[in-house]
């Protein structure tokens, strides 16, 4: 083969081989993906406080409007015997009292401010005196259908805001399930409409309350002999109230007549957080039958709360006035928040008050 051919083709070989060989050398490398940066954004989250702008209720200590604390409440007197069960709203109650009346049947009186979408309420009964003065304690107006003759002068004497049978007679209504006197009913809309038509005045002036509760959320602190008290049993003879503690829920429910007490409004049985018993001295009226109890002076009673009891001693230096309830050291009671019994029993019968 011809020398300069070899020649040539060796150089074209060698010179594809230099073309290859930098392709590769010079050839870009591949560049590694770019990892995707994601940008995130930290929100602030603020939990609303529920009770912003609120405060504690004069009649449990639960956090309630400014507007509704100012409201005053009504004080209904409930009648209490067999022939009158079930009673309608009174689970609306806030404070009730339980006192003997005659024939040692009780009468319950039931304070609530929050009663306004109530269709029935009651059944009412008649006033005895010493309701009225439980009733001002609370600045509450009272409400009752009928009268002892020993009340009507004071309950005429201007001293207590009534909504009654003499003052808004057509408010009351009377239903046929029961016979009366056991049928006698008020709504939450008449009331209203009773306080207003008689000029009642309808918020809270020179009023800091009866009770004194513990802080929201905190816990009433016992001192003193502290007991158990899983029953209580208040000792009266017609009804046989009792009480016994929820554990779970942390309130006493109520008994009578060896049954739940039931609210027919709602089918839900009575509940309080807190039992208070007031033991006082009575005498009779010159009728030999109507009770005349003696709540000024000083007696014993029972604090209750929690499943536990402490004794304590009440006070009261005027009539019109405010009851204190002091403990072993001489100090007000401070009460838990939520719903409050207040039971009254002769002194004679405070022995039959048995906690357990």
């Amino acid at each position: 083969m011809n020398k300069k051919v070899i020649t040539g083709i060796v150089a074209v070989v060698i010179t594809a081989l230099v073309g290859v060989g930098a392709y590769f050398v010079l050839k870009p490398k591949k560049q590694p993906a770019k990892k995707k940066v994601v940008e995130t954004t930290t929100v602030e989250v603020t939990t609303k406080d529920p009770y912003a702008g609120k405060v504690q209720s004069y009649l449990t200590g639960e956090m309630i409007s400014k507007k509704r604390k100012k409201k005053r409440p009504v004080a209904i007197m409930i009648n209490n015997i067999k022939d009158a069960i079930p009673q309608y709203g009174i689970s609306k109650a806030e404070v009730m009292y339980e006192a003997p009346v005659e024939g040692g049947i009780t009468r319950l009186m039931a304070i609530m401010d929050d009663y306004d979408n109530l269709k029935r309420i009651g059944s009412i009964r008649s006033c005895r005196i010493y309701y009225t003065r439980f009733a001002l304690e609370w600045d509450a107006i009272y409400s009752h259908f009928g009268q002892s003759k020993y009340a009507l002068k004071f309950l005429k004497s201007g001293k207590i805001d009534t909504v009654n049978s003499f003052t808004a007679g057509d408010s009351f209504y009377r239903t046929s399930d029961k016979p009366a006197p056991h049928n006698c009913y008020i709504s939450g809309k008449n009331m209203n409409s009773a306080i207003k038509k008689l000029k009642r005045r309808s918020v809270h002036k020179k009023y800091n309350g009866t009770l004194k509760f513990v802080p929201f959320k905190s816990k009433a602190n016992l001192v003193g002999k502290v007991k158990k008290a899983k029953t209580v049993s208040m000792g009266y003879s017609h009804n046989a109230s009792y009480y016994k503690y929820d554990k779970k829920n942390k309130v006493y429910k109520r008994y009578q007549f060896g049954q739940k007490h039931i609210d027919a409004t709602n089918k839900k049985q009575l509940t309080f957080k807190n039992i208070i018993i007031q033991a006082v001295d009575y005498k009779m009226f010159p009728d030999k039958k109507s009770l005349k109890l003696k709540l000024t002076g000083s007696g014993k009673g029972y604090y209750i709360t929690n499943g536990k009891a402490e004794k304590i001693t009440w006070k009261k230096d005027d009539d019109l006035g405010k009851t204190t309830f002091l403990d072993k050291n001489g100090n007000e009671i401070l009460v838990n928040t939520g719903k409050t019994m207040i039971n009254i029993v002769q002194k004679s019968m405070f022995n039959g008050v048995k906690i357990k």
